[in-house]
């Protein structure tokens, strides 16, 4: 190992001290020695700025420093030790991994303490227990309460939430404010019954559009969300609301609904008339995350009932006075867009213009995409279903036929079905039809598709006894 004096780039090392959090996950300091140790995000040994002979020097491991080739990581503790209103002198370069795990080992039995918040990063958790279950109380318990009053921890599950947002790039004054909203909605809103817990997804929400969602939330602002299947609609809203801690409620518009049936219904109980509020109603009282799914569905004139729910008054009319907008409340409504989408019409222009619109783009590619919904990384499996994908593709824009066949969910449900039951020969033909086909209800489009996924994905699908008799002419 070399120890070189080097020239800092003062730029460089300004720009790094904005980024710094995208590089390192740990700083920490052996005070008596006034070491630093440093904990990149990019390298499985941590790296160690020591003081020596009233100077600052900077050694680690990767591969381009190994080869002598200049890194990142110099300008990483060259803005750390600018912090501190030093200057780095000397930095290692062409070491090797043993060399740096013999220092590691020689430092590894001195008192490091954690010194994140000095230099802007997040702060190391412990992650919280959940509170214990109460047992369940026995019928005839005198002593038992009559109610019970839901005590929910924001920090319970959190460090695990950190985590992720860290990984998917959140600077940390972003995550901190999470976490406060986060602690607000914890101590208000309590998950009713018929209300869905707000759990991590299988697989969250990846991508850019994560932290542009959260930064409208803090604002104050509702959202929808725009994309076609597949783009991850439905996992970004299990996500806030799992981020968050709102539990959430489910709607689903339609051309039925109306503005009354969007509020509650008349009731009769115990020989007087009364109003039922609506599972919506009931979320926008006590709080929680509305999730309202193809939003465009609803009637132009319908969509009016949500506007002073939506601007300044915060208040949702009803036959029973105006209900007040919980100050933990949050509208999410999500659409799809373009042809093979029926039913949909275009939204009220002032409806929309209460809400930040997002447009989810479909960035992934299918088979990443895939992976990293369902855990599937069978590369055999992962090309037969883009195969049959681009069939699909492939007939809707030649022939203007199988848009019913077009689902993200399918082959999503095919891919875990491959997990579940392996990839055959049986299990192609059966994630085929009841996957993407038997989607499509016309019979003429159906056997457009047999004929297609056969020709361009998979030559050995087999010819079904109804397709033989439509090949004859007996249709």
């Amino acid at each position: 190992m070399k120890i070189a004096k080097i020239t800092l780039n003062k730029m460089a090392i300004q720009d790094m001290k904005a980024n710094l959090h995208q590089h390192v996950s740990s700083i920490e300091v052996d005070s008596v020695n006034n070491n630093y140790r440093v904990v990149f995000k990019d390298l499985d040994i941590s790296g160690y700025i020591l003081f020596q002979n009233d100077e600052f020097k900077a050694i680690h491991y990767c591969e381009a420093n190994e080869k002598g080739v200049s890194c990142k990581h110099l300008n990483v503790f060259s803005s750390i030790i600018d912090t501190i209103g030093e200057t780095l002198v000397k930095f290692s370069t062409k070491g090797s991994i043993q060399e740096i795990e013999t220092i590691h080992e020689q430092l590894n039995d001195i008192d490091f303490t954690n010194v994140n918040s000095q230099f802007g990063l997040l702060a190391p958790i412990e992650e919280v227990d959940a509170p214990p279950v109460a047992a369940p109380v026995e019928p005839g318990d005198a002593a038992a309460p009559t109610t019970t009053t839901e005590i929910r921890d924001c920090n319970v599950g959190w460090g695990t939430v950190q985590t992720y947002l860290d990984k998917e790039g959140l600077p940390p004054a972003l995550i901190h404010r999470v976490l406060e909203r986060r602690g607000a909605i914890h101590a208000t809103v309590s998950c009713l019954p018929m209300m869905i817990k707000p759990e991590q997804p299988h697989y969250p929400y990846s991508g850019p559009m994560l932290a542009r969602a959260l930064r409208h939330v803090l604002l104050g602002k509702d959202l929808i969300l725009i994309g076609d299947k597949g783009t991850g609609k439905d996992t970004l809203i299990a996500t806030i609301g799992w981020v968050l801690g709102l539990p959430q409620t489910i709607h689903v518009g339609n051309k039925d609904e109306t503005k009354e049936s969007i509020v509650g219904e008349p009731a009769f109980r115990d020989g007087e008339s009364t109003f039922d509020l609506s599972q919506f109603a009931s979320t926008v009282k006590n709080g929680g995350l509305a999730n309202m799914a193809e939003v465009n569905m609803l009637m132009g004139d319908v969509t009016s009932v949500y506007h002073s729910l939506l601007d300044e008054n915060r208040v949702l009319s009803s036959p029973v006075g105006a209900i007040k907008r919980h100050s933990q409340f949050l509208m999410i409504g999500s659409m799809n867009v373009g042809a093979g989408y029926a039913g949909v019409r275009a939204l009220n222009d002032a409806f929309k213009d209460r809400f930040a619109v997002l447009r989810l783009p479909s960035t992934l590619e299918f088979v990443e995409m895939i992976q990293n919904k369902t855990g599937l990384h069978d590369r055999h499996g992962l090309l037969f279903l883009e195969k049959v994908k681009k069939a699909v593709d492939q007939l809707i824009q030649e022939e203007s036929q199988g848009h019913a066949a077009s689902t993200i969910r399918g082959y999503i449900d095919a891919a875990r079905y491959f997990l579940e039951n392996g990839i055959t020969a049986e299990t192609k033909h059966e994630i085929i039809e009841d996957y993407v086909l038997n989607k499509i209800e016309d019979l003429d489009e159906y056997m457009a598709l047999r004929h297609m996924i056969r020709d361009s994905a998979w030559g050995d699908f087999p010819i079904s006894a109804e397709e033989d008799e439509y090949q004859k002419g007996g249709y």
